[in-house]
């Protein structure tokens, strides 16, 4: 008898603590009856990395622009309507991530990507300078030396052979992000088995294979797989490098008394002349009275390592196939480039415009997941506070409305200046307060790189070879890309 009324005693604390909880999820199962969309049951049987992408659009394509999706206990709901996109991103009261996110905090912890609130607003305004185009244009040097190397690399495969290119793009993008991030030279290019290459690959591909795998998504039993352990020791060598560039910025800024006129170019580790590298703007902010630790500015420099590098790989290596697939477009980006070169900082309009019909097609984030903090209004329904919406960027950019043919491959989309486009179309770097602050260097790194492999090789397209598109943290090819190159005679 005292057993029972124990567990009765039990059962009632339980209910009272829990209450608010389970009132919540009753009113987001009742709403979540509103809306059309798949079981658990098709969901768990989809959510593999090699068809969630393709199963997605299949749930758009047969329940419309708005469907809703039970992962696990999160319910989502999907929205591709360019005026829904511009409700959500452009709103000041959605500004926290979705749960998925959480699967990159044990690297990223609550960087500018992961977190939320005011937080997140504080550490927003704070480097909000650091990516003024002035700014940024001073890296195009390192990204002319990385480009060099880059296609030397490149010039040893260009006989004709087909090969996959993706591995040397990744390993390009590495290089930069580390010199302009953190202000050190990598060599990956050169070096490509050191081991903070191999614990930055490491981490991004089992981050890719956490965020669909139900089990996994809890840390007790992920921290006991093999991927949990590999990526546990992957953090060990990135977190403490982090922390050790950290060490030797703030020394090198504090002996050149933060003249960086006076920084000396001979420590090949420490950095290059007369730049600062977004490490050095957290270090002076901190120097300077902001309310910065060393952990909150090692969360923002494992953020750009993270989201400088495999954005930017998949975003050139999904633009080269583009190119080796369309020779007329190709000849036209290269004309421009040889008209250009040296003056990739200006406008490139042909150019750019190929980078964003490559972004349009293969957006390098295909889903931008909010979780509500409170009910949220639209279309005249009310989501409950706990739910999550997710913005279908992969969908909302091939909406047959905005983009006639939404499938096929046409820059001059983007050139059309009498054509109107929905200001939410095309939303490739995110749109809004939670906009993508690196959007320019992207950019500047995309139109280096580009331009770079255009005046050297014809691209020439693949046998028998198609992109396995997979919709991960960040979209990729899960085959790799493969090309021919062939070298030009000028």
């Amino acid at each position: 008898m005292a057993v029972l009324y124990l567990l009765l005693v039990f059962v009632v604390l339980f209910l009272a603590k829990h209450l608010a909880d389970i009132t919540g999820f009753m009113r987001i199962i009742k709403f979540s009856r509103t809306l059309p969309g798949p079981d658990l049951k098709e969901f768990m049987a989809n959510a593999k990395r090699e068809l969630i992408l393709k199963w997605l659009r299949s749930c758009a394509e047969r329940f419309g622009s708005v469907f809703r999706i039970w992962m696990g206990k999160d319910l989502i709901v999907f929205f591709s309507d360019p005026e829904d996109v511009k409700a959500i991103l452009g709103s000041n009261q959605l500004l926290w991530k979705s749960r998925n996110y959480e699967m990159l905090e044990a690297w990223l912890g609550k960087g500018l990507l992961t977190n939320g609130g005011q937080d997140w607003h504080r550490r927003r305004k704070m480097l909000t300078p650091g990516f003024h185009f002035k700014t940024l244009a001073e890296f195009k040097p390192q990204m002319e030396e990385n480009c060099k190397i880059l296609v030397n690399k490149l010039d040893k495969v260009a006989d004709g052979r087909q090969f996959d290119i993706y591995p040397y793009i990744t390993l390009f993008a590495l290089d930069i992000i580390c010199e302009t991030a953190m202000g050190i030279k990598k060599n990956a290019q050169l070096q490509s088995t050191s081991e903070y290459v191999n614990a930055v690959q490491t981490m991004c591909r089992v981050a890719h294979k956490q965020v669909f795998s139900f089990a996994n998504r809890f840390p007790i039993v992920f921290n006991n797989t093999a991927a949990g352990k590999e990526r546990n020791d992957a953090l060990k060598v990135l977190h403490g490098e982090t922390l050790r560039t950290i060490a030797l910025r703030r020394k090198m800024l504090e002996d050149c008394n933060y003249n960086i006129n006076a920084v000396s170019n001979d420590d090949e580790d420490i950095g290059t002349k007369r730049r600062l590298a977004f490490l050095d703007i957290l270090l002076i902010a901190q120097k300077e009275g902001a309310d910065l630790t060393d952990t909150e500015i090692r969360e923002e420099v494992d953020t750009f390592m993270f989201e400088g590098h495999d954005t930017t790989s998949s975003a050139i290596t999904f633009a080269i196939y583009q190119l080796a697939m369309n020779p007329v477009e190709q000849q036209r980006a290269y004309e421009e480039a040889m008209a250009m070169e040296g003056r990739e900082k200006e406008t490139m309009k042909y150019l750019e415009a190929v980078i964003k019909e490559t972004l349009r097609l293969y957006p390098s984030v295909p889903l931008y997941g909010r979780c509500l903090q409170d009910d949220f209004e639209i279309r005249g329904m009310k989501i409950p506070k706990g739910a999550g919406v997710s913005v279908f960027t992969y969908m909302c950019q091939r909406s047959e409305k905005w983009f006639p043919e939404p499938d096929k491959f046409d820059p001059e989309r983007f050139l059309d200046a009498e054509k109107e486009l929905h200001p939410y179309a095309f939303v490739a770097f995110s749109a809004g307060p939670r906009n993508c602050i690196g959007q320019k260097f992207a950019m500047l790194e995309l139109k280096c790189s580009l331009a770079n492999i255009l005046r050297n090789f014809e691209i020439l397209p693949p046998e028998n070879f198609k992109p396995m598109e997979l919709a991960e943290v960040i979209i990729k090819s899960g085959n790799g890309i493969e090309v021919k190159l062939r070298k030009r005679n000028h």
